[in-house]
């Protein structure tokens, strides 16, 4: 350990309120924040990914938002190691780094660091890509679920790209995802309080549907169109999450705009419900209770008292 720095990280749910209770924090301790967040940091995905608004990350620095375009590939290697450098370098200016998200295979890389997956080569991607094409999502679904259960159970066994990713770091490594992460032992070097929003499931799932109506209220339907008209391709990795998926399936004629708020619903309450299960396991969350929005500066003193507490 270094010293007695400490790293603060605030995970749980999509919907949960991180970000309201991360600037409550802010309000009364030096920190900035690290998004741990798999689709903030692309840029022009403002509404479906609940983006803090601009006077937000201008009142509070704000790392991980905003830097790539929607076509380049980022992931928890690319994560544990860009976060790391960004955490020394909080440290270096005496204030104090706020991890705040809910991609918990990121944070987990940046705690506990993770083992360099080589690319994929084309030949086993074009292979798996062609069995899905000839067999279908539900074979490939089936064969994940016989050689990686605990993996299928933390991913979303509906979105193709992510299954076939599954299969690929499976055939290329010879290990399972949880193999991978045990294999991980390289522990960042400073001190962890880590917190975590527990709310009841209901509750949260309220949360989300109004969350999703506000996101059609708030344009949606025309973000992703600009941006196909940009010319990003509907398969790009982070269009293919949930909220842009079904957008697309919607310009495309698939679905109605009923069946595209029904779908996005349904999906982030899947989302949310695998998120639950991740962050169930992890035995270093200290979880906090919360009810309402009234619950979140109440929480936001309990992260800054055992904060000060375990300086």
């Amino acid at each position: 350990m270094s010293g007695s720095k400490t790293v603060l990280i605030l995970s749980s749910p999509t919907a949960s309120g991180k970000s309201q209770t991360a600037l409550h924090v802010a309000s009364e301790l030096p920190v900035e924040i690290i998004s741990a967040d798999s689709r903030q940091i692309y840029k022009y995905m403002d509404i479906g990914t609940a983006k803090p608004e601009i006077q937000d990350l201008r009142a509070v620095p704000h790392h991980f938002v905003d830097m790539l375009e929607p076509d380049k590939i980022w992931n928890a290697g690319k994560y544990a190691r860009e976060s790391r450098r960004k955490i020394d370098e909080i440290f270096k200016q005496d204030r104090i780094p706020f991890v705040v998200g809910g991609t918990g295979l990121y944070i987990k890389a940046m705690v506990d660091g993770i083992i360099d997956v080589p690319e994929v080569d084309d030949e086993l991607r074009q292979r798996i890509a062609a069995r899905f094409e000839k067999d279908g999502l539900k074979k490939l679904v089936e064969e994940l679920r016989r050689i990686d259960p605990g993996g299928a159970e933390l991913i979303d066994l509906k979105n193709p790209r992510r299954v076939m990713r599954a299969l690929e770091i499976y055939y290329m490594t010879g290990m399972t995802r949880g193999e991978l992460e045990q294999k991980s032992n390289d522990p960042l070097p400073y001190k962890v309080l880590w917190f975590g929003l527990e709310w009841d499931r209901g509750v949260l799932y309220n949360r989300i549907d109004r969350r999703v109506d506000k996101m059609i209220e708030n344009g949606l339907i025309d973000e992703v169109q600009t941006l196909l008209e940009q010319g990003y391709s509907k398969f790009s990795q982070s269009l293919q999450s949930v909220g842009y998926a079904e957008t697309i399936e919607y310009h495309e004629g698939r679905i109605n705009r009923e069946e595209l708020i029904d779908r996005i619903k349904q999906n982030t309450r899947r989302f949310a419900k695998r998120q639950m299960t991740w962050f169930g396991k992890e035995k270093r969350i200290r979880w906090i209770t919360v009810r309402s929005d009234d619950d979140l500066k109440t929480a936001a003193r309990e992260i800054i008292t055992y904060h000060t507490k375990n300086l």
